[in-house]
């Protein structure tokens, strides 16, 4: 699946292979239950140096635009644990 960035994506500094590792990796992205938000996806994971990452994506018929990437937030650490012990990592 073809990842495209927009600019906004590297706002906090987080490079586009960093973004990209998480998406890749992510074990359980999430979905907005929001009926205007649908096409947002959250992935939630470690980049390749272990720090935890949110990155968010808008699907694409052809791929991911991803819009949104930084160190975890506060509001994100629930879910990004049960990820992480749901999916053994």
């Amino acid at each position: 699946m073809p990842i495209q960035f927009n600019r906004s994506a590297s706002r906090h500094g987080i490079s586009r292979a960093r973004a990209t590792h998480v998406v890749q990796t992510c074990p359980l992205p999430l979905y907005s239950p929001e009926a205007e938000d649908e096409d947002l996806v959250v992935f939630l994971g470690p980049d390749q140096d272990g720090v935890a990452l949110e990155v968010i994506a808008l699907e694409l018929g052809n791929g991911l635009l991803v819009i949104h990437a930084m160190k975890l937030r506060p509001k994100y650490l629930e879910a990004f644990r049960q990820v992480m012990e749901t999916h053994g990592r």
